[in-house]
């Protein structure tokens, strides 16, 4: 098994430190992300907080351009949860069979499913030791860079992991699982007089509103900055930028969301409700069934609410709704500029003026695409 390793940087004069995490196999968002920030090699620190694996359609190309990075004055990479699991599912023998059931699990693109297809593996005429050794050979050099990499980068101030800390008296004493797997860290905090910074959790997540902008906690010493790039249908790519000059401290946030932008067409007034469903609450019961959007009933929380019908499926019996989903309807004017998340023959589901929501298609004008 893999040994929490911590890693330590002082740092005495003026530095801009730029954060990344959960970049998920898009090299592309990771890239233009660097780009519209200016990011200069060797100048700045750039520190990424893990899950750089798996999920995105460009992960062999990620492993190879974090590995080039890390070459480079500056830069540290940690380990996430993605990370870890990769290198135990094709190293450890006993997780062999595990490898059937990943992929039967995921359904996202990733560095294991590239490799099983480019090699034409199939668990009908290999044996899982033999594609476990396969893919090991395969990503070798990869599985050895994860393996030394650490999973705390304390910087000054400022404490990076991947997912969170134990309350203890030492941050190096938590356990691997609480560094790489911590569910819902900005919930519960932290003892440490350190600036914690995260990512692992989806920001949205925290949130009764459907938004992925970074979470600046500074009562509870903890900034939460994964964006949901490759497991959030809405999501983006979070930049976190740390300036120190004379030892105060300032903040910037960037992101990159690439959607096809609009406008709107004519002034529209919408709902003030704002109903939200995401992990874990998906069950629903359908309470009417209608043209466009069906009356709903969210089964944990009992919340009543209008649900597009493409965003309702069904499995073993029961109803559920795709993840971040509101049943607010846009207000705006005319001329405002859109991003579009989803078209449907009817009804656009997008973001405009910091609100995501729904708004009749023939109110809505294509303009570009970034």
């Amino acid at each position: 098994m893999l040994k929490a390793k911590h890693k330590t940087v002082k740092v005495g004069e003026d530095y801009r430190l730029i954060a990344i995490s959960d970049i998920h196999g898009h090299l592309d968002f990771f890239i233009e992300l660097l780009d519209s920030i200016h990011y200069k090699v060797g100048e700045d620190y750039l520190v990424i907080i893990g899950d750089y694996v798996e999920k995105g359609d460009q992960v062999l190309e990620t492993m190879a351009f974090i590995e080039k990075l890390s070459h480079y004055p500056r830069v540290y990479i940690l380990m996430g949860n993605c990370e870890w699991a990769m290198t135990a599912m094709l190293t450890i023998p006993e997780l062999a069979p595990h490898i059937s059931h990943y992929l039967n699990k995921v359904s996202a693109n990733g560095a294991i499913r590239t490799l099983m297809h480019q090699k034409h593996l199939d668990f009908n005429t290999h044996s899982s030791l033999s594609i476990q050794h396969i893919l090991e050979q395969s990503l070798h050099t990869h599985l050895q860079f994860i393996k030394h990499l650490p999973v705390t980068l304390k910087f000054n101030d400022f404490i990076f992991v991947h997912a969170g800390l134990e309350p203890r008296d030492n941050y190096k004493e938590c356990g691997l699982s609480s560094y790489l797997e911590m569910q819902r860290f900005l919930d519960y905090g932290h003892p440490f007089k350190e600036t914690v910074i995260v990512g692992h959790i989806p920001v949205s997540n925290y949130k009764n509103i459907i938004n992925n902008d970074i979470i600046f906690d500074f009562n509870k010493r903890i900034i939460s900055i994964d964006g949901g790039i490759g497991v959030k249908p809405i999501a983006q790519l979070n930049a976190l930028i740390i300036n120190s000059i004379d030892g105060k401290i300032s903040y910037q946030t960037a992101k990159y969301q690439p959607l096809p932008q609009g406008i709107l067409k004519r002034d529209i007034e919408g709902n003030h409700l704002f109903h939200k469903i995401s992990f874990p609450d998906f069950e629903v019961k359908i309470l009417e069934k209608k043209e466009s959007f069906s009356l709903c009933q969210q089964v944990n929380t009992h919340m009543i609410l209008d649900i597009k019908n493409e965003y309702l499926y069904q499995r073993d019996g029961h109803f559920y709704c795709l993840d971040d989903y509101t049943d607010h309807m846009i207000s705006g004017n005319k001329g405002d500029p859109i991003s579009i998340l989803l078209r449907f023959k009817d009804y656009d589901y997008v973001l405009c003026n910091e609100q995501t929501g729904w708004v009749e298609d023939k109110d809505v004008r294509i303009s570009e695409k970034k």
